[in-house]
């Protein structure tokens, strides 16, 4: 089957357990495509499924649900801060730097994958190509949660106007 940009599409209908089985069909192919591209890169067996697990780990858990766009061809720098430097953080067990570094590379591998494939523009993947090398601001962004207390906590949640 052909990878189109139907495939990166939301399916928010009723957030029922049939509509998650039915997105992650209707995802499969996007992953099957990337699995191939990431091999093509000669990545090794682990790192091609960490890379695929972090990327439908943003795909499924996050933007499908959380954000209010209706393809994922609609992320940009701002979308990536969100999900990684405000979600990923509060909704954790355990949030960490080592695996934020690893979700920042398979965003990375995952853009350049639909740029390379002409879903989205060359100056959209700059822009989340930036975020992704930006490593010292989600440092310092888990360590300002650990931190923060009172309005401090407030303005760190309000910072990308997150919705609880």
């Amino acid at each position: 089957m052909k990878l189109t940009s139907k495939h990166f599409e939301c399916i928010k209908e009723d957030n029922s357990e049939e509509e998650n089985n039915r997105q992650w069909e209707k995802s499969k192919i996007v992953f099957d495509e990337f699995k191939k591209y990431l091999s093509s890169k000669n990545y090794k067996n682990e790192l091609v499924e960490r890379q695929l697990g972090y990327s439908s780990y943003f795909m499924m858990n996050y933007f499908f649900v959380y954000n209010d766009e209706l393809s994922v061809l609609a992320s940009n720098d701002i979308t990536i801060r969100t999900f990684l430097g405000n979600w990923y953080i509060r909704k954790s067990w355990s949030p960490n730097f080592k695996e934020m570094k690893e979700i920042l590379s398979a965003l990375f591998d995952f853009f350049e994958f639909i740029c390379q494939n002409e879903f989205i523009t060359t100056t959209q993947f700059e822009k989340i190509k930036q975020v992704c090398k930006d490593k010292d601001w989600f440092e310092q962004r888990l360590k300002t949660y650990k931190t923060a207390d009172g309005s401090g906590f407030k303005k760190w949640i309000d910072e990308y106007n997150y919705d609880w």
